[in-house]
């Protein structure tokens, strides 16, 4: 059998027997521009439900040992590189890297940290005015970060746009395998709640957040929840308990299917060649008001 003759394989990290936890990972206090203190911040998170979070103050590591004792959410280490440049989202640091201006010395140091992974945080900010704050440009000369976040909940009272799925699709289809991360970014307490990452893993401690993060076990939420996203030969389902409309998208944010359900599926065409030519789908999921959830990005191939 020919290359072109294979059954397409679907290629995705979702594993049905593990379990969801929710959580954030871009959070401010008052060891930088958040106004509230790390102990209230906490303690805000915890009573929302959340099961773990990341402290990621401006260039300034927060040691979140130093509160596992007052909650009983998982805290990620975390730190938000910010001097100097566009802002990159550094997660589980051994160490803190310098600001350097050149973004890829940052992403290089800490791709050097075993245990740590970057995300380019909020792309569709307006600043400075009048750019945005990572262009898709920039963003492709960059190698070495997990991720870009999609969603940034902070830039909904700031100048450009909280969403940047247009950003994400640009990336995938010119072969980025990146994937896409929601967030808080909170710094006061109106902006706790706004995005969250809903992660696979087979418990909440840090090693297996941070795995499944690594391996895109995750989806992202501003309300809708995801129960399930089933995956066969040529088929994705999704099921959601609130979603009111479902969209199947693909290369450069190509529609290919939307239904108004809270549960969907999308068959993959019979002909190879035209279910390589999607080169991925990803799923949205829309509910009441602007309540939105992005899958990961499944590959055709």
């Amino acid at each position: 059998m020919s290359q072109d003759e294979r059954p397409v394989q679907l290629v995705s990290s979702y594993e049905n027997y593990l379990h969801w936890f929710r959580g954030n990972l871009h959070t401010h206090t008052t060891r930088s521009d958040g106004v509230r203190e790390p102990e209230t911040v906490i303690k805000d998170y915890e009573e929302r439900g959340y099961e773990f979070l990341a402290l990621t103050d401006h260039d300034v590591f927060v040691d979140p040992s130093a509160y596992h004792a007052i909650t009983n959410m998982t805290l990620i280490p975390g730190v938000e590189i910010t001097a100097n440049g566009p802002h990159i989202l550094h997660i589980n640091p051994q160490a803190l890297v310098p600001p350097h201006d050149n973004r890829q010395q940052v992403l290089n140091e800490i791709t050097q940290q075993a245990q740590s992974f970057s995300v380019l945080n909020h792309p569709n900010w307006l600043s400075p005015l009048p750019g945005l704050h990572f262009s898709n440009a920039h963003m492709s000369q960059l190698t070495g970060y997990l991720g870009i976040e999609i969603y940034n909940g902070v830039i909904e009272r700031l100048a450009g746009s909280a969403a940047a799925s247009d950003q994400w699709d640009r990336l995938l289809s010119n072969g980025y395998r990146v994937l896409g991360f929601g967030h808080d970014d909170s710094h006061i307490a109106d902006d706790v709640g706004l995005a969250w990452n809903v992660v696979q893993a087979s418990d909440s401690k840090t090693d297996s957040i941070l795995s499944s993060l690594r391996a895109g076990r995750f989806y992202v939420s501003t309300g809708v929840d995801i129960q399930n996203i089933r995956l066969s030969n040529n088929r994705i389902a999704v099921y959601t308990s609130n979603a009111t409309r479902i969209r199947f998208i693909s290369k450069w944010g190509v529609v290919q299917k939307s239904i108004e359900s809270q549960v969907a599926d999308f068959e993959i065409p019979d002909h190879p060649d035209e279910a390589r030519a999607l080169e991925y789908i990803r799923i949205e999921c829309y509910g009441a008001g602007s309540d939105v959830a992005w899958t990961q990005p499944i590959w055709l191939e």
